[in-house]
């Protein structure tokens, strides 16, 4: 299984697919100070990091990443593009 829970931590592993945030989900509502360890997160897809960013999850293992990790940091601004 790509992500092993507890009260304290969520482990991602690997590529976390669509399925997976029907077991994420629920668990960042249940423990929403708990973090979220995507140090060994290969990839996800994009509603799992919609729902990172959009429960304002405390994410791990994503300082210093030059990858798609980088967008679920800490301060973070996201801009929206201007219509010409």
């Amino acid at each position: 299984m790509p992500i092993s829970l507890n009260d304290d931590c969520a482990l991602l592993e690997g590529y976390i697919d669509i399925t997976d945030v029907d077991i994420l989900h629920p668990w960042l509502q249940q423990n929403p100070t708990s973090a979220v360890d995507v140090s060994d997160c290969t990839g996800a897809h994009t509603a799992v990091v919609q729902l990172l960013i959009a429960t304002g999850a405390t994410v791990a293992g994503a300082e210093g990443t030059e990858d798609w990790r980088q967008y679920l940091t800490s301060g973070r601004e996201y801009y929206a593009k201007e219509n010409a």
